[in-house]
């Protein structure tokens, strides 16, 4: 009785220990997958608006800007006063007045900024609005018609047909622990750029460390251009140089290079008409190429690369409205074209038949407004863009995800819009005299499900494709993040993996179980001894010594198949020639060993034929050949290695669990075959490989999820390249290899690391579902061959 207690107690012990440790286990998966879910779902979270608050403005703003903390703001009314407001208790801070300012811009450092546009008064409805009247006189003497920023420059284009540059900067302070922003102004040159004295309708600027470029067009519809350009000796001395143009001409004018290069434009582009009225203007960072809409719906190229003979690149059609709006998103490649009716497209040159040419290429459509678009502000921090109507719709898109991330609208007609550096608040000016902020949150606008998995049209690429390209040198790089190429790579790594590691495993334990001598069966040991070397050591040799050696005799390793079979087969040959007291010393089981010194004959023999193999096979040189051919590329590191090396790591897993599904087969089956005159051949093959079937389905299952979440060996073993391509000789990289390489770099909270804790989500769930999938066959089969 007592021993039966004690029985009991330990039973009960164990269940409660074993139940436990299942449940802990249970618990300890769940919270690791919803820990990666938590990390996941804010990528797909919404923009939304965290704060609202109003201002109060003194006049007709036709520019307003907001520094980086969202603590001041500045207004550039029309009369030329200029404002900052302290956003925390909305007090005038300073007040300049254009005309008044002293000519200091020297002392004020560039840095970069943003480039938007307020619109001519000539394309806006007409509205009744009261205001603070300035002096007549001095609204006669500096009103301004249009302001472009570039940088910390403010371009103002003034009614007489001159052209003004003022420099504002923010500097910081702290103060008793306190962050103090002041800011900073200082009047640049002012300059006639149109000696008619006609208003100035448009203008934009652009100005590096030697060369300034601005462009104007005036209210008889002509286009002007200044050019000043410093160019520095070495001794420090410049030697300043600087032109004027007419462009109008380029304008108004069919141009000769349109009608002599008109084939390589697409159907759609016909010539301008004789007068074309200049509706709006976007120049590039580059310097090099400038756009000017029209009102007929026309975008005109001219290329202005030789500022001394710019010439018309090409006119397309975009719309049936006027352009009302041009404007570059962040890195000056994607233009934003907003016409009269408020639609909103992207534009993008792109090579096309000849690759010294360029094209304009429509790339995106976004959600239109339902008035006619005034102005678009382009993010400093992303591919983001504000666009705003005369109507208050305010929309935020972006150009990479082609998604409509936010939509406003302000209580009265809009004269001018802001958008903060850090791309986290909104500041608008209206007509009644109001500033209205928005502080919102927009942490990953460039994720979708589309962006990740569909096909997306980058700047610089010739047409949509899956890439995966998370940092690039410069801070107005497009992320791509597309994570088809790195499942992908997973699946070409495992294949191939699995390729040769599934006869290897199979095979050698279907030998080990039923056909090897127990004497011998140590060999079991050691192969499950392989599976104790770490990946990383397998990778460092695949690397360093395996790729190195496979590429150089590469040749052999094609012929060696051949070799192998003429050598068993003479082996075999060979055998049934040998005496009988020979023979004997052979048990059944242990004949193999004489097969393997005709194997390692038939390795040595490729070997020494690797020269004559490649002159034969491949011409003297197999890369090329492969090039010229097959059209392949030989990567060292490629795609082949990983196969052997990853093969090589989980082959003791499947041959491990197979040989114990063989050798588990009742003994009465096997007997029961070899009674009814069947071969031992036969037998492993028709009754026992059949009946192992289950425990064999979860070994290459098992190793199927070795394979797919295998790291080190991917990583060192492999180009590492996100490509898409089947080819066994090129590279790839796998998702668990793009985990370990980026995590460490990627910003805590960031795009890139929520979107690599989105791939190991990818890899979690793949191994659950094939894993549950893998089990439920698994019972089945078991189910159906113990009938057996």
């Amino acid at each position: 009785m007592e021993t039966l207690k004690r029985r009991k107690i330990a039973d009960k012990t164990a269940r409660c220990i074993i139940t436990i440790g299942g449940s802990f286990t249970i618990f300890i998966v769940l919270a690791l997958f919803f820990f990666i879910l938590s990390e996941v779902h804010p990528l797909f979270k919404s923009a939304k608006v965290l704060e609202v608050a109003s201002y109060s403005a003194h006049g007709k703003v036709v520019f307003v800007d907001i520094d980086e903390y969202q603590e001041t703001a500045y207004t550039v009314y029309q009369d030329g006063r200029i404002e900052f407001i302290s956003l925390s208790d909305n007090k005038i801070v300073k007040r300049y007045h254009i005309t008044n300012m002293a000519d200091t811009s020297s002392e004020v450092n560039q840095s970069p900024g943003n480039n938007h546009t307020v619109p001519a008064a000539g394309l806006s409805p007409e509205t009744n609005h009261t205001h603070e009247e300035p002096d007549e006189e001095l609204v006669r003497e500096s009103i301004i018609t249009s302001v472009y920023k570039d940088q910390n420059r403010l371009v103002l284009g003034m009614y007489d047909g001159s052209i003004m540059t003022v420099f504002i900067t923010f500097s910081e302070s702290y103060e008793d622990g306190r962050r103090i922003i002041t800011p900073q102004i200082a009047k640049g040159e002012t300059l006639k750029i149109d000696e008619k004295g006609q208003e100035i309708q448009h203008v934009v600027s652009k100005s590096d460390d030697r060369a300034t470029i601005t462009v104007a067009s005036t209210t008889d519809n002509r286009l002007l251009v200044k050019h000043t350009e410093v160019r520095r000796t070495l001794f420090g001395t410049g030697e300043k140089t600087e032109f004027r143009k007419d462009l109008t001409h380029l304008v108004n004018q069919s141009p000769s290079y349109a009608m002599r290069e008109s084939s390589a434009f697409p159907s759609g582009i016909t010539e301008p008409e004789d007068t074309v009225k200049i509706t709006s203007l976007a120049i590039d960072s580059f310097m090099e190429n400038l756009y000017a809409g029209t009102s007929t719906g026309k975008l005109i190229h001219i290329n202005i690369r030789d500022k001394k003979n710019p010439f018309v690149h090409e006119i397309r059609k975009i719309s049936d409205k006027a352009i009302t709006v041009l404007g570059f998103v962040l890195g000056d490649i994607t233009l934003i074209a907003c016409d009269q009716e408020g639609a909103i497209s992207s534009w993008m040159q792109v090579r096309k038949n000849n690759p010294a040419k360029t094209i304009l290429k429509k790339i995106h459509t976004f959600q239109p407004h339902t008035a006619q678009a005034m102005t678009v502000v382009p993010s400093k921090r992303n591919k983001s863009f504000l666009t705003m109507a005369y109507d208050g719709t305010i929309h935020l898109s972006h150009t990479t995800s082609r998604q409509t991330i936010l939509s406003l609208r302000t209580q009265a007609e809009p004269t001018a819009i802001a958008f903060s550096p850090r791309g986290n608040g909104i500041l608008v000016a209206c007509t009644d005299n109001t500033l209205y902020h928005w502080n919102i949150s927009n942490p990953h606008p460039e994720i979708t499900l589309k962006t990740l998995f569909g096909r997306i049209w980058y700047e610089g690429y010739e047409k949509p494709e899956f890439i995966w390209q998370s940092t690039g040198g410069a801070g107005d790089y497009e992320p791509k993040l597309s994570l088809v190429p790195l499942i992908f790579g997973t699946i070409k790594g495992t294949l191939y993996s699995l390729v040769i590691a599934m006869p290897i495993g199979i095979l050698a334990a279907l030998y080990t179980s039923q056909f090897l001598h127990r004497r011998i069966k140590f060999i079991k040991p050691a192969i499950e001894i392989m599976a104790a070397l770490p990946s990383v050591i397998l990778g460092f040799l695949a690397a360093l010594w395996f790729a190195p050696l496979i590429e150089s005799i590469f040749p052999a390793i094609v012929i060696a198949p051949l070799f192998i079979v003429l050598f068993t087969a003479i082996a075999l040959f060979s055998w049934g020639f040998l005496p009988d007291w020979i023979q004997s010393k052979y048990r059944y089981g242990i004949e193999a060993l004489f097969l393997i010194p005709f194997l390692i004959g038939a390795v040595y023999v490729s070997i020494q034929l690797t020269t004559i193999s490649e002159s034969i096979l491949f011409q003297g040189d197999y890369r090329h050949w492969l090039l010229s051919v097959l059209g392949l590329h030989y990567d060292q590191r490629n795609a082949l290695i990983v196969g052997f090396a990853m093969g090589f790591a989980i082959i003791p897993v499947i041959f491990t669990i197979s040989e114990d599904a063989l050798s588990n087969v009742p003994a009465n089956l096997s007997s029961a075959s070899l009674a009814l005159g069947a071969t031992p051949w036969q037998t492993a093959v028709r009754v026992v490989l059949p009946t192992a079937s289950p425990g064999i389905f979860s070994a290459v299952m098992i190793g199927f999820g070795r394979a797919v979440g295998e790291t080190m060996i991917v990583l060192m073993a492999t180009g590492n390249t996100p490509i898409m391509d089947w080819n066994p000789f090129n590279g790839f990289r796998a998702l668990s290899a793009n985990i370990a390489v980026e995590i460490p770099e990627a910003p805590i909270g960031g795009t890139l690391y929520r979107v690599l804790f989105f791939a190991a989500l990818l890899l979690f769930i793949t191994t659950f579902i094939v894993n549950t999938a893998s089990e439920m066959v698994r019972q089945r089969m078991r189910k159906k061959y113990s009938k057996l």
